[in-house]
C-alpha cells in the first residue's frame, strides 16, 4: 500500500490481529489524501480505514461501515427517497 499511496512523510504498517493492520502516517497531508481517495481495495478486499480515538483498543473497534457514493440511472420519478436507498 505504501508503494501505491507514495506518502511524503512515510508510513508504518503493523499487523494488529486477524485481518487488521495499523497504518501510521507521519504527515497529516498523507492521511488526508488517503482518506479522500476511499474506497480502497487490496487483493479484492475492501480496506475499512478509521481513525483510532486515543485510549481505544484497536482490537475492540467494530470495523463494519464504509462510505460509498453510488450513481443510479433510470430511476422512476418519485423513487428518490430513503426507503429506496436502503
Amino acid at each position: 500500500m505504501a508503494d501505491l499511496w507514495h506518502p511524503i512523510g512515510g508510513i508504518c504498517i503493523t499487523e494488529a490481529g486477524e485481518k487488521r493492520y495499523l497504518f501510521q502516517y507521519f504527515n497529516v497531508i498523507d492521511f488526508d489524501r488517503v482518506k479522500t481517495g476511499t474506497p480502497w481495495f487490496f487483493n479484492n478486499h475492501l480496506l475499512i480505514l478509521q481513525t483510532i480515538p486515543e485510549g481505544v483498543n484497536l482490537t475492540a473497534m467494530d470495523l463494519k461501515f464504509m462510505e460509498f457514493w453510488l450513481q443510479v440511472h433510470d430511476l422512476p420519478p418519485g423513487s428518490m427517497n430513503e426507503s429506496m436507498a436502503k
